[in-house]
């Protein structure tokens, strides 16, 4: 089985999310790190560049680590060295954000319970909806067949639908508050899921695929919405927008590592299928249906964070702040 279209898409990915983690994080901090420090315009940009080594480079050791952990075997020199190296990057940034003045990333933020409650819950949708787009992906193009235009075209509805949710969620946290809205959200984003683990090589797109794709479309927005609004209700206004920040990211590193982990366990189970003497469209299908599985797994999980979050049924000014902040 060739190997180089998941590391292909991987490192895409990861790449992606480091754009958006700079511009998301570091540029919200910027202007308050350079009159509170009073820091030149070339000071700044070391700045930039030393977090993003320290935090982006910890991530990027973590994220490799568990990708080589599949062909190479986790005790590997390889797969320990940078685990352990890529962790202790981490620490590092984590220990150093937490005593300095003006931290570049708020740390402290996450002492408030609807914030990290609701950060948790956007990392596992953020792990969960990069692992199904990515195991698609792969599922169209290597099992079906399809061309990378006629993948993308078949993506469409999902996304047509997701705008559909975006638009119902808001009166719905209006109504019932954060809570009620991202549990719901979660366990329709799971029943998604599971409906797209019944795919298989030779099945019509209208009857396996659609009706999945539909459902996690319209369930990840009502989950990222809710806990966008929840994540900022016991924020200072002032905060709101170093807050979101946060928020933003952890979503995205949440897609990143749980991409990382889906990806590793789907490729060791079509490699095992392999070696056991099953075809490749077979082999590729068991992986993308162990895949499937563990991305539900995330969104099981972040039913349970929601069950534990705080109870937020935000005003319409609280709703205006998160999007305005978002």
């Amino acid at each position: 089985m060739k190997r180089s279209p998941w590391a292909t898409l991987v490192v895409l990915a990861f790449a992606q999310f480091i754009v958006v983690l700079d511009v998301t994080i570091v540029n919200v901090a910027l202007p308050d790190i350079q009159s509170d420090l009073d820091f030149s315009t070339d000071s700044l940009q070391w700045v930039i560049n030393a977090y993003t080594l320290l935090f982006g480079g910890g991530l990027l050791a973590v994220v490799y680590g568990v990708v080589r952990a599949e062909p190479v075997g986790w005790s590997s020199f390889e797969v320990i060295g940078c685990l352990v190296a890529g962790i202790a990057m981490l620490v590092g940034f984590a220990l150093v954000e937490s005593r300095v003045a003006a931290p570049l990333v708020p740390l402290r933020l996450l002492r408030t319970r609807s914030l990290s409650t609701a950060s948790g819950v956007l990392a596992l949708n953020g792990a969960g909806f990069l692992s199904m787009f990515f195991l698609t992906a792969i599922f169209l193009q290597q099992v079906r067949h399809s061309s990378p235009l006629d993948a993308g075209l078949e993506f469409l509805p999902m996304g047509g639908i997701a705008i559909v949710g975006g638009v119902v969620a808001t009166p719905l946290v209006t109504r019932f508050g954060t809570r009620p809205v991202q549990f719901g959200g979660a366990l329709v984003g799971t029943a998604g899921l599971l409906l797209l683990t019944g795919a298989d090589a030779d099945g019509s797109y209208a009857g396996e695929l659609l009706p999945g794709l539909l459902l996690f479309g319209f369930a990840v927005v009502l989950v990222a919405v809710p806990a966008q609004i929840a994540a900022i209700s016991d924020v200072s206004a002032h905060e709101a927008g170093a807050a979101s920040g946060v928020v933003t990211a952890l979503n995205q590193v949440g897609g990143a590592l749980g991409l990382a982990v889906v990806s590793t366990l789907s490729n060791s189970k079509a490699a095992s299928e392999l070696a056991h003497g099953s075809s490749a469209s077979d082999a590729l299908v068991a992986g993308f249906h162990r895949g499937l599985l563990i991305a539900a797994a995330f969104l099981v999980v972040a039913m349970v964070v929601t069950a534990t979050s705080p109870r937020v049924k935000p005003s319409a000014e609280q709703i205006a702040e998160a999007t305005a902040a978002a």
